[in-house]
């Protein structure tokens, strides 16, 4: 009697679906001022955005989180369940730094208060707090960023 063959490979396809896929952070690099650079990771979903460095207890030096948004306009973070103090860089369309926030202090109660770019931003980079005075960033500077955008 003959015993017919499986294709396992037909259930190995099932279990690789694109919610795993969207649930965890691409990586890239940023060039800030023309010399400093940084090795990100991309939060370019709903899911991701939202999450960000919440519950995060260490976030290395020359390393960040590059929230892309849909489109350009007025972006906000808050820190609630954040553990550690950002710095915050907003960058437009165009990659020009447009507005900056710096050393964000954690929040631990609700309220926790959200924090303006007071300009229209397309991304906004979360990087270790301090940064933002030790690599003398500011307003107006082109920043470079690569890395691969999610299908």
């Amino acid at each position: 009697m003959k015993i017919p063959l499986i294709n396992f490979s037909f259930f190995l396809i099932l279990s690789i679906t694109p919610a795993a896929e969207s649930s965890q952070p691409t990586g890239g690099n940023i060039t800030l001022a023309e010399k400093h650079h940084i090795i990100i990771e991309i939060a370019d979903t709903p899911e991701l955005r939202k999450n960000g460095l919440m519950h995060r207890t260490l976030l290395q030096k020359d390393h960040g989180m590059l929230f892309v948004y849909p489109m350009q306009a007025e972006q906000g973070v808050w820190m609630k369940n954040t553990l550690i103090s950002l710095d915050v860089i907003f960058i437009s369309a165009d990659n020009k730094i447009v507005a900056i926030l710096e050393n964000l202090p954690p929040c631990h109660h609700d309220p926790c208060p959200v924090y303006s770019s007071t300009a229209q931003a397309k991304y906004m980079l979360e990087i270790q707090a301090g940064s933002i005075a030790e690599k003398t960033i500011q307003i107006g500077q082109t920043v470079m960023i690569d890395y691969a955008h999610r299908k």
